[in-house]
């Protein structure tokens, strides 16, 4: 069986359409399928046509979450949830459309264990368009797990990698970076991301500029690492000034009275604030490490005698 995994908030006018073309293009894989809603706390008649559907459709599951939590909790309710032996998992405003649904399965069964969806085009605003291509910039070039470009929720999970990330206990979640960090073998469905089907994104810019955040946080020491090295820059700074100002009182007679000793004061105690600020840094991303409690390693596979031993 395989699971496929969808959040929806405030979609009342699509959830039958969305339903009908889920079940379409699983209808021919020729394996039992799960269709697992999790409904992110809506306020309009999203939650009633859901039950009204499931009274008619056997494969769908909905998931009632007490309130909105957003969408990575949302969609981390559905993935520990689904019971497939491969899931995927998709946004339920049609951008993503489920009519490629068999070109994952037929990746995951040539042996994929992770199949993105790769975006081609985008259809976004200029601005939007532009502020996600800097987001994948940075992560590209702060993150310490490599993470693809243009890919973003849509994809498809074998059993092993969706364990691995039910497993992980953080709570600030970037679904992208957790799916990457479980490693395994990858291959890509490429397609080009459709318009909404119905009115504006529930995300926002807002939205964005968090998930963004959580990102870099999450995957990237980066932050730490240059503030512990300006930390240093500005310690050092301020001791070459503080050596400068006693030099000049020494050696000429252009010191003011009472400059020098109120510079190199105030340099060297910026020098040791400088250098504490930088062992402090060190020191919080090791706690930031351990406190994610991510695995410190994986096993794709064990062989014994030229032959793969236990599950894959």
């Amino acid at each position: 069986m395989f699971s496929i995994v969808i959040p929806l908030f405030n979609e009342q006018e699509i959830v039958r359409e969305l339903v009908d073309r889920v079940r379409s293009a699983c209808g021919g894989l020729g394996m039992p399928y799960e269709i697992i809603v999790v409904n992110d706390g809506s306020t309009d008649e999203t939650l009633p046509r859901l039950v009204e559907l499931s009274r008619s459709v056997p494969e769908l599951r909905v998931i009632q979450l007490s309130r909105r939590f957003g969408h990575m909790p949302a969609l981390s309710a559905g993935l520990r949830a689904a019971k497939g032996d491969a899931v995927i998992v998709m946004d339920g405003d049609l951008q993503d459309p489920p009519e490629l649904i068999p070109q994952f399965y037929a990746q995951w069964r040539a042996g994929s264990e992770i199949v993105y969806g790769l975006r081609t085009t985008r259809r976004e605003p200029f601005l939007t368009r532009k502020m996600i291509a800097l987001f994948y910039w940075l992560l590209d070039n702060l993150s310490e797990v490599p993470i693809p470009k243009q890919v973003g929720t849509f994809c498809l999970l074998d059993r092993r990698i969706a364990d691995t990330i039910n497993a992980m206990p953080e709570r600030e979640r970037y679904f992208a970076g957790l799916r990457a960090w479980a490693g395994g073998t990858t291959s890509f469905v490429r397609y080009e991301r459709q318009p909404r089907a119905s009115g504006p994104s529930r995300v926002g810019m807002g939205g964005m500029f968090r998930l963004a955040r959580i990102a870099l946080v999450s995957f990237s020491k980066a932050p730490l690492r240059y503030a512990s090295l300006l930390s240093i820059l500005y310690g050092l700074a301020l001791f070459v000034i503080g050596s400068y100002a006693i030099l000049t009182r020494i050696f000429t007679d252009l010191a003011i009275p009472g400059w020098a000793t109120t510079t190199a004061l105030l340099g060297m105690t910026g020098f040791i604030q400088g250098i504490l600020l930088a062992i402090i840094a060190e020191y919080i991303a090791v706690i930031f490490d351990e406190l994610k409690k991510r695995p410190l390693f994986l096993v794709q596979q064990e062989f014994a005698n030229g032959k793969p031993v236990g599950p894959r």
